[in-house]
């Protein structure tokens, strides 16, 4: 804004009552006048926005000029957008404008007057409760499940902060480019209800149509065209305050893959397509299966979750399912899952809270919560033998647990399930059952750790902090601190790992604590300050020493390796790691035999044997790939490509790491992107392409300075001073040699 404009008020004018051209033609140019821009930059910036959106039509100074003049006898709606978008980036803000110009001219009637917006509201920071509800509404898996989602109830109760929350946590977990918002005004006292094709008709300016475009389409063609848009993108669309089903009909995309989340005062019964007749004759248990069944905080069953919700056997369950996937009100999907289409589960719903006592659903959620932790615990005994010590012991459930004959078994049921069973973490926490819900941090913790699932992580580690046991909390603050590192969160990472070991120490729990000091000590090697890592490890294997803890004692050796490695000292490293593999392969702690065949790799190739570095680097990419644990798996691809480089095997080199990068990316390790830049830089290097070398070297060093790895960093200076020297930019080759020196010095490497 100009910091001269003292005339023009403390808020930006509206279109709002305008109710002429002229008077509309007044507030614009004071709308102009209130962000500082003069007619001609005004003209610039309009021509500029149309060009870079394709539009061939530029206007000229005077046609500009004319839009903000009085004595217009009509006005293109269109134009004037133009010109409220060349000062705000608020498209709101924009349709509001358009939509005043369509009114004066007659073109619209009130019901056509819509709010629209191609992106979300801001999140509440007030959201409270309903992680159920959030949890099923933001639960993935077949495109048919993630269709529509209605949330209905009385003013007041929150439908919109649900809607916005989901859509939200939806948007940033897939990466959707298409998010659209609308207001329908379903009831509102003092405007009529949204038309839903002025709703379509902005929706599809926001996907790109020309506003002449859409003008020549009729209602038919529009909708064809709102749906061929959204396929195959994914979307999340709100549609707030629904007067009825008629009225958002036309907005539903008609094919599976995104989600449209609807508010509404009403049960929309209109959308529950004859499910009343099929519900009627379903036999008693049945029936009582189907509402259980929509009261599941997931999006679907095994027969076993089924039984223990039902209180049957698994006969019984498989009799049951089996009627309802006859009655169509269940579907039957990939092996043994059932679930329900969203508008049967509404519709089962409401039956359930009509029909069922609440001490009957809360304890069919209670069987439930209690088979998926039994059966949790039995998962994670195949997954992570090593760290039963670690896990609380639990309740047997009255329906048994599945044979996990192996690794792959267990993993192939948490997978499964793991959406269900945060879901039930967090309903049962709104349950009143926090201390039963906090057991589940300890029982999954590694799982969600090695599987990345960094979101799931945080709900329930955030749970169990909640909790009124200490060492719970200690423990839930341990597992948020190792996500946290993980995510390159590093001062969250500490603050949460201080605080896991004060309440350890307070409890007298030495092996925990010096589990959480082992953890610190990674944070600080992330920061470059391996001196108070090294610390860190050495107290902490001194106590694991002490208390003969060997699956902690062999982390705390390789750590120890690691340090080493950081600052050159090979040999000793190559003793601590040895010593770590051998206690790691005793105790059958996979994850950290990945960790450390890649690098006992960097030991034996910077001591000058490649070959067997190479077969340590494949042994570890070998394991990782077992169990699907993509933090080693991409340290292995590194290693191997980066090697691959040095032996002057380029193109296989660039295979390798931008399979890594790209992994890196996927799942947001951060500290692996940069090394895969660096590593994909030098092999360009190798192969002549010093522009591509330095520009992967620039890149590198962005993100190496966005997690203050200044380690990275240097080494990204090195790359940019290899590839300019090359080029003979001597003036920044030199520039970057200097900074590499310096980063090197001042984190005690030179």
């Amino acid at each position: 804004m100009n910091p001269d404009r003292t005339d023009v008020g403390e808020v930006p004018p509206e279109p709002l009552g305008a109710g002429s051209f002229d008077e509309l033609a007044a507030r614009l140019n004071t709308l102009r006048g209130w962000y500082g821009v003069s007619y001609r930059e005004l003209h610039r910036r309009v021509v500029r926005g149309r060009r870079a959106a394709g539009n061939p039509d530029l206007p000229v100074f005077n046609t500009v000029y004319r839009c903000l003049r009085p004595g217009r006898r009509r006005v293109d709606a269109d134009l004037v957008a133009d010109i409220v978008r060349a000062l705000t980036t608020d498209e709101a803000v924009v349709a509001r404008w358009r939509q005043v110009c369509q009114v004066i001219a007659g073109l619209t009637a009130d019901s056509s007057w819509v709010t629209v917006a191609g992106e979300l509201p801001a999140d509440s920071t007030e959201f409270v409760g309903r992680h159920a509800e959030l949890a099923a509404i933001t639960c993935p898996g077949d495109d048919e499940r993630r269709s529509t989602v209605v949330i209905d109830g009385m003013a007041g109760v929150g439908k919109t902060s649900l809607a916005v929350r989901a859509a939200h946590r939806l948007a940033h977990r897939d990466g959707v480019a298409v998010r659209l918002w609308a207001d329908l005004r379903g009831y509102d006292a003092d405007r009529a209800p949204a038309d839903p094709l002025a709703v379509l008709d902005e929706f599809l300016r926001r996907l790109g149509v020309p506003g002449g475009e859409i003008h020549r389409l009729g209602p038919a063609d529009r909708q064809a065209t709102y749906r061929r848009l959204l396929a195959d993108r994914h979307p999340v669309v709100v549609l707030d305050n629904a007067a009825d089903a008629d009225q958002v009909r036309p907005l539903l995309p008609d094919r599976p893959g995104g989600v449209v989340l609807i508010t509404s005062r009403r049960r929309l019964t209109e959308l529950e397509n004859a499910i009343g007749l099929s519900y009627a004759d379903l036999p008693a248990e049945a029936a009582l299966l189907l509402r259980l069944l929509a009261i599941h905080p997931g999006r679907d069953v095994d027969t076993r979750a089924a039984a223990a919700l039902a209180g049957v056997d698994l006969g019984t369950a498989e009799e049951l399912l089996g009627e309802l996937v006859a009655s169509s009100l269940v579907q039957r999907r990939v092996q043994d899952r059932f679930g329900l289409h969203d508008v049967v589960r509404l519709y089962a719903a409401g039956l359930a809270r009509d029909v069922d006592a609440a001490s009957a659903r809360q304890a069919a959620l209670g069987r439930l919560f209690s088979y998926y932790r039994h059966t949790a615990c039995r998962a994670m005994d195949r997954y992570a033998p090593h760290e039963r010590d670690r896990r609380p012991a639990v309740s047997t459930s009255d329906v048994p647990a599945p044979d996990f004959a192996d690794l792959a078994a267990a993993t192939e049921w948490l997978d499964a399930e793991r959406h269900n069973l945060v879901g039930i973490t967090a309903l049962a926490e709104e349950q009143g059952r926090r201390e039963d819900a906090a057991m589940m941090s300890p029982i999954l913790n590694r799982y969600l750790y090695n599987a990345l699932l960094f979101a799931d992580a945080e709900i329930v580690h955030g749970i169990a902090i909640r909790a009124a046991d200490p060492l719970i909390q200690a423990s839930a603050h341990m597992s948020l601190g190792a996500v946290y590192l993980r995510s390159n969160r590093y001062q969250e990472s500490i603050d949460q790992l201080k605080q896991a070991l004060e309440r350890y120490d307070a409890a007298g729990d030495r092996t925990s604590w010096a589990r959480a000091l082992n953890n610190l000590g990674n944070a600080f090697d992330r920061l470059s300050d391996f001196a108070a890592a090294e610390d860190c490890y050495r107290q902490a294997l001194l106590v694991h020493r002490a208390t003969g803890n060997r699956t902690s004692e062999s982390r705390a050796l390789g750590n120890l390796g690691n340090s080493a490695m950081r600052v050159g000292d090979w040999d000793k490293a190559a003793t601590y790691l040895d010593e770590a593999l051998a206690i790691m392969l005793e105790v059958g702690d996979r994850v950290g035999e990945c960790l450390t065949y890649g690098n006992l790799g960097t030991v034996r190739e910077q001591q000058g044997h490649s070959a067997e570095a190479l077969g340590h680097y494949r042994r570890a990419l070998v394991t990782a790939r077992e169990f699907g644990y993509r933090f080693p798996e991409t340290e292995a691809l590194l290693h191997i490509g980066v090697l691959l480089a040095r032996l002057g095997e380029h193109d296989d080199a660039l295979t390798q790491l931008t399979e890594a990068l790209d992994l890196a990316r996927r799942n947001s390790l951060g500290e692996f992107e940069v090394k895969a830049l660096n590593g994909i830089g030098i092999a360009l290097g190798g192969k002549g392409d010093a522009a591509g070398s330095i520009a992967r070297h620039r890149e590198a060093l962005a993100v190496a300075e966005k997690l203050g790895d200044r380690y990275e960093q240097a080494q990204a200076h090195k790359g940019i001073e290899r590839g300019t020297a090359v080029i003979g930019d001597t003036g920044t080759a030199d520039e970057h040699g200097r900074k590499a020196r310096a980063l090197l010095t001042e984190i005690g490497l030179r």
